[in-house]
């Protein structure tokens, strides 16, 4: 089975129907799937020996009804579309400098059932020795502040200690503003961790209201929560996390 054909199965089974049914228009998904595998074939740029570099962050331009018709379900074709993107990539022997985003906006130009893509390459977030490196062109799409700040602390060597003092420069703090952040080595990840136990796609965080879930991707080394090795656990303000010899803790208002 293709990345397409695996893209829309999954879409279908999350939203129960086709997703034409949700927008009642023309537009399809299978449309802007490919129009996201086209845009980066298009402009894939040979970098160095053996590595071909492609935009990871996606605007999708839409007319002013579908993208109403869409905001319910926003978020999460966003991330069925940013999975495409790494699957294709994967399969294409292509590479990303930061964490694959896909977002939608309403364009008064655009007829129904019409669309846009625009894209570019954004350089993502890097943690490395305990010290957290925004690289400098990264530019973070608005996105509602969850309830309560969640956010992961840091400190220098990956360890968190309490009562380590941010305004000295001992500790760092990333917020988790998505609702799905995704902590592992490589370059596509939201959190990248330059750790060699740490895998590819190691853990994976999902914010859903007051809730926080970390998930392990069947990781290599494991994914650790307050010493046990997990599956899957419920983040509350204080839970130790550990992958490879990072060592962070959630935090919570």
């Amino acid at each position: 089975m293709g990345v397409l054909q695996r893209f829309e199965r999954r879409l279908e089974g999350m939203i129960e129907g086709t997703f034409a049914r949700a927008f009642k228009s023309e537009l399809q998904p299978v449309e802007i799937a490919s129009a996201v595998q086209r845009e980066m074939d298009e402009r894939a740029a040979i970098v160095a020996q053996g590595r071909t570099l492609v935009p990871n962050d996606f605007v999708v331009e839409l007319a002013v009804d579908d993208k109403g018709r869409l905001d319910a379900l926003a978020d999460s074709i966003g991330q069925e579309l940013a999975k495409l993107a790494r699957d294709y990539a994967t399969e294409q022997g292509y590479s990303f400098v930061g964490p694959v985003k896909v977002n939608f906006t309403a364009e008064n130009d655009l007829q129904t059932g019409r669309f846009r893509i625009r894209s570019g390459v954004v350089r993502g977030t890097t943690l490395e020795g305990g010290e957290i490196r925004q690289e400098p062109n990264h530019v973070a799409h608005a996105s509602p502040q969850a309830p309560g700040r969640p956010r992961l602390l840091i400190s220098p060597g990956g360890a968190v200690t309490e009562g380590t003092s941010a305004s000295h420069g001992q500790q760092q703090s990333f917020e988790l503003n998505a609702q799905v952040t995704m902590l592992g080595r490589g370059t596509d990840c939201d959190l990248r961790l330059v750790d060699n136990g740490v895998s590819r796609h190691h853990a994976e965080i999902r914010i859903d209201g007051d809730e926080a879930a970390l998930i392990d991707l069947n990781s290599t080394n494991g994914t650790f929560v307050n010493g046990q090795q997990v599956k899957r656990a419920r983040l509350v303000d204080g839970t130790r996390i550990s992958l490879g010899r990072t060592t962070m803790t959630f935090r919570r208002d």
